[in-house]
């Protein structure tokens, strides 16, 4: 029944097209890579696009191409958020009990923004699969079998192809601060450092080596250190919202993980005076340490993101898992928590689909997809002009809803297209070309453009009422 209603709130996923921005940007990706037969480098409208690293459209081509583009794009998130919740129900019921492992899997299925992000086409539910995965197996290799530590390395390697070195910095700072504050533990931190290493250079070296060959410098300048360093300084200004969001993902956590976010606090360990670091690790210690190694993995992360320039909300969600697993053990022996947590699944399914698909509507990405549908049914050259929104300096970080230029649309027209602010360009084309744009971006006066340029301008479908978007024909 547990796995039954945790899968519950990641149902209906295709029920409704990709939301811009990103979901859009990673869907039009993954099908230009496909229609060019390309692994190494994501294309995006026939340019080089380098934001992100390569795992998720290594995950989503083929699920791209068995399945189309409904159910395709989305899959491998819901896939590795289902498996988030196996490896935490594995480490779970191993350390503290079925009964832990059971509720830690509904306070994930149960928490808004697992459920939100692991609905939708990100990075961040590979990333935290792999990441989850590293930190326990890091935990397995000291306390069992030092092994282990060939499997963090590995998973470590997947995490950085999945976003970026942060999932090296991040796993550096909480082993350190494991060495530092568990010293009855430092004489299990050696072995298989160098095996492990190697294992992890070649995995990474599986993406990296070939796109720096086959890109050079774009590659360098663009992903490494545009996406990777200039992210965390705040180089990324859509993203940045200044020194003043420190605090941000205080409520972001508190109301994503809610209503299990008020039982944090109680389940936080204490940390006993340091014992020597020769001192014997006694059996019926490894509980508490287990859990304080939860707790600093959980916070060291909660601070990095908090620190960092660029911030958005699903940036915060490899914290979900440890502190899932601390509240699981904190009210396992609460029969009224397991109701609860059967009760969030329950009603996370119904507010998942119910907003998703009603911002699908309200948002116009609905008639956008349909209209761009029918392009694609008709063939021909696609222009898609002014879809941005106008006020430039405002970006996707701030409050205010900005109009995008719907990327996602490249996904459903399963083709690139003339992506231009220039009536121009369109004039300029040689032979038919259907122009993809907003209500109010046709003017009068452009009919009278066409016509001194010898070209015929004119609307498809004046006399279907459509709120958001038109189509025009020039020939």
């Amino acid at each position: 029944m547990v796995w039954l209603f945790a899968l519950l709130p990641l149902l209906g996923w295709w029920a409704y097209g990709l939301l811009d921005l990103d979901e859009g940007f990673y869907g039009a990706i993954t099908a230009e890579m496909n229609r060019r037969g390309e692994w190494i480098t994501p294309f995006y409208n026939g340019k080089p696009w380098f934001e992100k690293p390569i795992l998720l459209y290594w995950l989503a081509k083929p699920s791209l191409a068995l399945f189309g583009d409904l159910i395709g794009p989305r899959l491998p998130s819901v896939l590795c958020t289902f498996g988030t919740y196996l490896v935490v129900a594995w480490f779970a019921r191993k350390r503290f009990g079925v009964a832990a492992a059971q509720l830690a899997v509904l306070i994930l299925a149960g928490s808004l923004l697992v459920v939100g992000a692991g609905r939708m086409m990100l990075t961040d539910p590979p990333l935290v699969l792999c990441l989850t995965a590293a930190m326990l197996t890091f935990w397995e290799s000291l306390v069992e079998n030092p092994r282990w530590r060939i499997a963090t390395a590995a998973l470590i390697g997947l995490a950085i192809l999945a976003k970026g070195p942060v999932a090296a910095i991040l796993f550096l700072l909480i082993a350190g601060w494991t060495y530092w504050r568990e010293p009855t533990l430092r004489p299990r931190f050696r072995g298989y450092w160098l095996a492990g290493g190697a294992c992890m250079l070649l995995i990474i070296a599986s993406w990296y080596v070939p796109a720096y060959l086959a890109n050079g410098k774009l590659f360098v300048d663009k992903f490494l250190i545009e996406q990777n360093i200039g992210r965390f300084t705040g180089g990324d200004a859509a993203h940045t919202l200044g020194i003043a969001s420190l605090p941000l993902y205080v409520p972001i956590l508190f109301l994503g993980m809610i209503p299990w976010s008020i039982w944090i606090w109680g389940a936080w360990p204490r940390w006993p005076q340091t014992p020597a670091p020769d001192s014997p690790v006694a059996q019926e210690d490894l509980g508490d340490a287990s859990r304080r190694y939860l707790a600093a993995w959980g916070a060291i992360v909660f601070v990095f993101f908090s620190i960092s320039g660029a911030k958005l909300p699903h940036y915060i969600l490899p914290v979900f898992p440890p502190f899932a697993i601390l509240v699981g053990i904190y009210l396992q022996d609460r029969a009224w928590a397991y109701r609860l947590g059967l009760a969030m699944c329950a009603a996370m399914c119904l507010i998942a689909n119910g907003v998703f698909i009603a911002w699908y509507r309200i948002s116009g990405q609905a008639e956008a997809h349909a209209l761009i549908r029918y392009v694609r049914q008709a063939g021909g050259d696609v222009a898609l002009y002014q879809l941005g929104r106008r006020n430039k300096e405002l970006g996707t970080g701030k409050p205010k809803l900005q109009e995008t230029s719907l990327p996602s649309l490249l996904l459903y027209l399963d083709k690139n297209a003339l992506d231009t602010d220039n009536f121009g360009e369109i004039l300029s084309h040689r032979g038919p070309i259907l122009v993809f744009t907003r209500a109010n971006r046709v003017r009068i006066e452009d009919f009278a453009t066409a016509a001194k340029a010898g070209r015929r301008l004119e609307e498809l479908f004046p006399t279907v009422k459509l709120e958001n978007f038109k189509l025009y024909r020039v020939r």
